[in-house]
């Protein structure tokens, strides 16, 4: 899945990030986001964060409501 910074931001809400070697959620509103290519930027308290998890380092889940 991949989510593009142009993309509504009421889409990019619905979702959330999950590293995939300790399975823990990454904080921050999603600005874009590449399963494949395991990288992301996030905006975190105001500033966007660009991270790198590697191929596959991410999951794009869906938040519980």
């Amino acid at each position: 899945m991949k989510l593009e910074t142009w993309g509504p931001a009421e889409e990019k809400a619905r979702w959330k990030l999950v590293r995939t070697d300790n399975y823990t959620d990454i904080p921050g509103e999603i600005v874009m986001a590449n399963e494949e290519t395991g990288e992301a930027c996030v905006c975190v308290n105001g500033e966007n964060k660009t991270l790198s998890f590697g191929p596959r380092g991410i999951r794009i889940v869906e938040r519980v409501r």
